[in-house]
């Protein structure tokens, strides 16, 4: 025992006073600041664009009721945009996601719906390309280098440098001095992990409940599995040279070449050519109505809102009600295609929750997005309240169009309010054990292998 606590304490002083752990240790915390900064820059802007939309709402409003005075809530009601947010986590800001691709805050108006949800910023391509370099991306891509650096020359830099052999006569076991040095090497990646994270938590004001806990568990068994293949390939007993590219190579493999692997794969196997052809069926029966006898639309919105076929609609003239729905027959047509859109878009995300399975990178991304509420299941489901929201807003204006009400005679704040739903800013759960699978297959690689080399290395002694 106490040869192995002193054998500890030389292993921490001889690595650590190497200047390369100690700048990598810097480099990375810095890198960590970095993404903290950038990710609470991007979820404030959000933030603060969203909390402008009520005196944007307001005031939009009140210019298009101004407008309006003496004319039909029927031709006034087609101007006014409604906004809408999909409001982020308290971890958003730790793991952005797809919030930098996917829409944030859509504006509505009350015509067909399916034409309007698709609208998204533009985007820098080289920013989707290589992701936003938030505290996710620190951890999922960055840490693994530093343990690949730290690892990939823990033993054969000794065998190179002749030093080995001085250790094998001098040691009581070869099995305990190449645990003290992983074991070293792993406490340095997970204290620097741990102090990185516990800033962040700090900087980015994220609550001390369980979803920061769930972050924390995916990271630490998320890097247990890179050191345990680093563990492994060094338990091959090859160079240092060959370590160091075998370890990159699983890095690039991984980080890189899987992921693109995998989507193309998930577009190939689940093609969404709905996504035009929900619009172009939305567009083409709102526009070809203007040719057809009015009869077979008004049926169309009878058959949802039987209420109103005690107003006239006059055939031979344009009229509001007509006219709307017109825009709710257009959407009735592209129902079944925007059905199939969601429906499409739900197994893709089943689909590469599936694929994750099988790479460690790509399930710790997702279940760190998925407990930041950052998914594709996130804005699937604020897609969907958007939707729900649209018909709300419809049903508010239908009966002072069909009634042929005056602008100014319409209360314009009593319109229905956009409101997030819980469901879709809570943070989800993050199962670890696919990790955890992974971490064990490459541990007990490692130990199987370094136990051999072990009694290999006993018979040549004994011989």
């Amino acid at each position: 025992m106490k040869i192995s606590s002193k054998l500890l304490h030389l292993e921490v002083r001889n690595f650590f006073r190497e200047k390369t752990v100690r700048w990598a240790i810097a480099g990375l915390v810095l890198f960590g600041l970095y993404s903290f900064y950038h990710g609470k820059n991007v979820i404030g802007s959000q933030l603060a664009t969203i909390s402008s939309i009520p005196s944007v709402q307001k005031t939009h409003l009140q210019h298009i009721a101004e407008e309006g005075k003496g004319k039909s809530v029927g031709t006034t009601a087609y101007y006014p945009f409604f906004y809408t947010a999909n409001y982020p986590s308290p971890w958003a800001s730790f793991s952005i996601g797809q919030r930098d691709v996917n829409a944030f805050s859509l504006k509505i108006k009350i015509l067909g719906i399916e034409g309007q949800l698709y609208d998204s910023e533009l985007t820098n391509p080289l920013t989707l390309l290589v992701g936003n370099l938030d505290a996710a991306f620190v951890f999922i891509f960055l840490f693994p280098l530093l343990i690949i650096a730290f690892t990939y020359n823990t033993v054969s830099q000794e065998q190179e440098h002749g030093v080995w052999r001085i250790v094998e006569t001098n040691a009581p076991s070869l099995l305990t001095i190449i645990f003290i040095k992983l074991l070293v090497r792993f406490s340095a990646v997970v204290l620097t992990a741990s102090i990185v994270f516990l800033t962040g938590v700090l900087l980015l004001g994220l609550p001390f409940s369980g979803p920061t806990f769930q972050l924390f568990l995916v990271i630490v068994c998320y890097l247990l599995f890179w050191f345990l293949l680093c563990a492994f390939v060094i338990s091959l007993g090859k160079s240092s040279s060959f370590n160091a590219t075998a370890l990159v190579s699983c890095w690039i493999f991984l980080c890189m070449l899987f992921p693109g692997i995998a989507n193309v794969l998930i577009s190939g196997q689940i093609a969404i050519p709905e996504a035009l052809e929900t619009t172009v069926k939305q567009r083409e029966g709102y526009h070809a109505k203007w040719d057809l006898p009015k009869k077979p639309t008004m049926e169309t919105f009878y058959a949802a809102y039987p209420q109103y076929r005690k107003y006239p609609v006059p055939e031979n003239e344009y009229s509001p009600g007509w006219y709307y729905a017109m825009q709710y027959a257009g959407e009735v047509e592209a129902r079944e295609s925007a059905g199939q859109l969601f429906d499409k878009l739900a197994q893709r995300q089943a689909l590469a929750e599936q694929i994750g399975i099988f790479n460690p990178v790509i399930y710790a991304q997702q279940m760190l997005n998925r407990i930041a509420a950052t998914d594709l299941t996130n804005h699937i489901e604020y897609l969907q309240s958007v939707k729900r929201y649209h018909k709300q807003l419809r049903e508010f204006f239908y009966p002072p169009i069909f009634e042929n009400e005056q602008t100014e005679h319409l209360d314009w704040t009593s319109y229905p309010k956009y409101q997030p739903e819980a469901a879709a800013m809570n943070a989800g759960n993050a199962p670890v054990w696919p990790l955890i699978v992974w971490s064990v297959l490459a541990g007990l690689s490692a130990i199987l292998l370094l136990r051999r080399n072990f009694i290999q290395h006993t018979r040549r002694q004994n011989a």
